[in-house]
This record gives C-alpha cells, sequence and structure tokens, in this order.
C-alpha cells in the first residue's frame, strides 16, 4: 500500500560539524548499525521506495547503503548545503508519488507506528502536508519550535526562535508528509533565511497555513523521535536503543545479571534460559543457543553458541563455532575459524586460531592452537604451542583421537601425531609420531653433585668484581672533575 502511493527522501548531507570527529555521523554505529540504516531499513520494511540525499562524505554513506540494500536505494547529491529546503529541492526529478515523505537521517529510533499513523491522520483528513511532532522540556535548544496562533501554525528553527523554550514545549521531530502537488507548488516560495542563509523546508508549514490548506500533526514520544547532533547525543540514543534489546530477550527468557552493563548488538540471537553476566558484549552476527551462560567482561562477536555452553569470566571469541556443552576460558581468546567441538574445554590463557579441536578433549592452560585439526579426547599439556607459521606460510599440525600432549611442548608443523600416542613434557616435537607411540625429545638432565655452593661462590665473586669496577670508576670521575 504505501509503496504504490508513498515514496521517502532521507536527507543524508549534513557536515555533521558539531561532532567534532572528522566523519559524517551517519556512518557512527548505534548497537552495531549504521546511523542511516535505521532509516533505510525502517522504509524498506515498509516497502516505500527510498531517495537519500548525500552530501558530505557522499561515497561512504553510499557504500554502506548498498551493502546492505544493494541498487534497491535511489541516490541524488547536494553539491553545496544549503539547508533542507534546498536539500529536497534537489530530488524534484524523483518526485513520482502521490505522496511524499521526508525524514533526516540522524533520527534511528523512529518506529513502524509512527510512520503508519503519520500516513493514516494524512490520507484520513486530506492534509497536503502532514509532520510529527513531541513534547520537549529539556535544555536542548536544536529542535524548531511548533507556534500555533488561532487558525494559523508555523515551525520556527531553532536559530530564530526568540520566545521561552519551556513555554513552547511542542518540538518538529523533521518528519513529513507532503502531497506531491502542494511540494512542486511551493518548493521555491521557500525564501533564505535572514539568519542562517539557508532554505527551510519547514517554512512549507506557514506557507500551507498562510494559504488556509489542511495541515495535521501527529504526536511521538520524544525518545523515538530525538534527533542526534553529537557524540552526547547519539550515547542517549544508544542507551534507548540498548534497553530496548535488553528487554526484548528478556521476555523471551533471558536472564542479565547487570542489565544496564550489558551491550547488544541488533544482529543477535539468545537462547531461552541463558544467563548473560556483567559487562558482556554480545555483538552483531552472533547466534547464542539455549541454557547459556555467559561471565563477566566476555565479548562475543559474529559467532555460534550451541545449547549449554559456558563462557567463563574475560574471554573473548570472534568467528567462531562452539559446540553444545563446550566451555571456555576464563581468560580465553578464540579467534576466526575455530570450531570447539561437542563437550571441549578452552581453558585459561589459551589461544585458539583456525582450529578444530574435538569432541571431550581438552585444552586447559597457557596454550596457543593455531591451524591445528584435534580429534576427540586429547588432552593438550599446559605451555603447548602449535608453531604454524614459518615466516612465509601457515602449515598445518594434526592430533588424533586419544592423544595425550605432555606440558611445555612446542609442536612444529607441519606434523601429525597419530591417536592413542603421547608425548612426553618439555619436547619439541618436529616429526611425525606413530600410533600408539611416546615421541620425547628434549636433552638428557646431568646432576653435578655438591656443584650448587662452587656455583654460588663464583656468582658472588663475579658480583663483587662488577662492584669493585664501578666503585673506581666513580673514583676517577669525581678526580677529574676536581682538576678541572
Amino acid at each position: 500500500m504505501f509503496g504504490q502511493k508513498m515514496q521517502a527522501i532521507v536527507l543524508a548531507a549534513g557536515k555533521s560539524s558539531r561532532f567534532q570527529t572528522g566523519k559524517s555521523k551517519l556512518v557512527e554505529t548505534i548497537c552495531g548499525q549504521e546511523m542511516i540504516l535505521f532509516s533505510t531499513n525502517l522504509f524498506s520494511i515498509l516497502n516505500i521506495p527510498t531517495t537519500v540525499v548525500l552530501g558530505y562524505q557522499k561515497e561512504q554513506i553510499q557504500e554502506i547503503i548498498n551493502k546492505k540494500h544493494g541498487g534497491a536505494v535511489n541516490f541524488i547529491q547536494q553539491q553545496e548545503q544549503h539547508g533542507t529546503g534546498h536539500a529536497v529541492a534537489c530530488t524534484q526529478k524523483k518526485w513520482d508519488k502521490e505522496h511524499i515523505l521526508i525524514m533526516n537521517g540522524d533520527m534511528p529510533l523512529v518506529t513502524k507506528d509512527i510512520i503508519m499513523d503519520l500516513y493514516k491522520k494524512h490520507i484520513e483528513q486530506d492534509a497536503v502536508i502532514s509532520f510529527v511532532t513531541s513534547c520537549y522540556t529539556g535544555s536542548n535548544h536544536s529542535y524548531g519550535r511548533v507556534v500555533e496562533d488561532g487558525k494559523t501554525i508555523e515551525i520556527i528553527e531553532a536559530k530564530e526562535f526568540h520566545g521561552q523554550q519551556t513555554e513552547a514545549c511542542t518540538i518538529n521531530a523533521g518528519i513529513y508528509l507532503i502531497k506531491k502537488e502542494f511540494l512542486q507548488d511551493s518548493i521555491n516560495e521557500i525564501e533564505k533565511s535572514k539568519v542562517t542563509k539557508e532554505f527551510y523546508l519547514t517554512d512549507l508549514v506557514k506557507i500551507a497555513s498562510d494559504q488556509e490548506l489542511t495541515i495535521c500533526t501527529v504526536n511521538a514520544p520524544f525518545d523515538q523521535i530525538r534527533g542526534i547532533n553529537n557524540l552526547q547525543e547519539l550515547w542517549a540514543a544508544e542507551q534507548v536503543k540498548r534497553a530496548e534489546l535488553i528487554k526484548h530477550w528478556m521476555e523471551k527468557g533471558v536472564r542479565f545479571g547487570i542489565a544496564h552493563t550489558v551491550h547488544l548488538d541488533l544482529d543477535i540471537e539468545v537462547g531461552q534460559g541463558s544467563n548473560i553476566g556483567c559487562a558482556v558484549h554480545i555483538n552483531k552476527g552472533t547466534r547464542i543457543g539455549k541454557n547459556c551462560i555467559i561471565e563477566q567482561n566476555s565479548i562475543i562477536e559474529n559467532s555460534i553458541l550451541e545449547n549449554e555452553v559456558t563462557v567463563y569470566p574475560n574471554s573473548i571469541i570472534n568467528d567462531a563455532y562452539i559446540s553444545s556443552g563446550a566451555s571456555i576460558g576464563p581468560f580465553a581468546y578464540i579467534r576466526e575459524n575455530t570450531i570447539v567441538k561437542e563437550q571441549a574445554q578452552v581453558g585459561n590463557f589459551v589461544e585458539v586460531k583456525n582450529t578444530i579441536l574435538g569432541s571431550h578433549s581438552k585444552a586447559k592452560h597457557l596454550s596457543y592452537l593455531g591451524n591445528t585439526t584435534i580429534g576427540k579426547n586429547t588432552n593438550i599439556g599446559a605451555g603447548t604451542i602449535t608453531c604454524n607459521f614459518n615466516g612465509v606460510s601457515k602449515n598445518k599440525t594434526i592430533i588424533e583421537d586419544n592423544v595425550f600432549i605432555g606440558s611445555n611442548n612446542t609442536i612444529v608443523a607441519p606434523v601429525i601425531i597419530k591417536e592413542d600416542s603421547f608425548t612426553a613434557a618439555g619436547s619439541t616435537i618436529t616429526e611425525n609420531v606413530p600410533k600408539q607411540a611416546l615421541a620425547i625429545c628434549r636433552t638428557r638432565q646431568i646432576n653435578k653433585e655438591n656443584y650448587g655452593p662452587k656455583l654460588k661462590k663464583r656468582y658472588q665473586e663475579e658480583n663483587n668484581h662488577k662492584e669493585s669496577f664501578v666503585a673506581a670508576e666513580k673514583v676517577k670521575e669525581t678526580s677529574n672533575t676536581e682538576l678541572l
């Protein structure tokens, strides 16, 4: 229905100067999603054809939108930024629907209901222009004020409003629905502001009011229409969105230990009965199964955790697959292309990359496993590393089922350690180990009887000699100074 009668224009050409970051605010993320995508996604869900007006850093914004929507979104460039009225005028060749929906690109919290209510009231009242308002009594003075005087209504931009902000609490949200016929007839009647030298789209409300045409407004909660002009407002908007996400997952049976400390992205899933500890980050692309426990300060990104996985504190999991019943951490680092199979354990201070750890296998302490395939029921001893990189290329280690790797092993790839074999503690393994073998690769220990006191005496003599030499040098320096 919307796509047949209405099209959307998103205003995204501004320089974001109040952000002080040197880049467009529209590429900043909120809960893992770039700001500009909130409006384009909303219109995509509602099947409203969309045109985005670009200007500052247009290439970056266009790339983000195309990556998400392909070629479904149109673009118009505003070569020079002369205000919202000028931005809309730049899109005139694209107007081909009966009603034109215009929205600022920095409003990530707008809901479907707001757009649908605006459209419904606009059609019911046969209005030439409709817009969204809200009640705001805060200290932010960047919102235009809606002023009504009898039968007249107009929007006065913040820079030109001289009344009491607290008294004029009805603000303009920045969402408009305009009949194309009225927009075509009136867009060129907008005059340049004497204060800012810009053309304000909001002047269309006064033009319609002066002609006694039908104007309607729809009120919405401030938190849903708040705009973002600086980093403080970005932070505030993310708190609102994050609270929405946490509420959503609570309603689906997910428990949060200290909810306000948890960061959730939009593109995630968390299964029923799971428990999320304080200061946990669950970033986009992550899928967590049922009855999982994610303990404090852990970070999970673009990873799949099956049911009943435990992640102990301070662990990081990126681009990995963790199977049911497995445990990770504490202080573990699971990197890209890693698969941890059922009931396997990755313990404290273990780093794993591009590796398969078989079911019921364990790597519990102080190890690095890279480019490694490990079978089931295998134990990796503390301090073990797989040396997978020779300075030019990465090489693979294969450790089969039921293997016992002793502590402090250095396994130099490429190498295969066959099933049911052992490696002795402290070994450097450079050759394949046969099935059921014991591999020992270390020098034989030599004990020198009664040598300890001799060694201690020698070290003391060497130390005394060094101290005498330093003292003599200091005396020499002092004498030379006195002579000068």
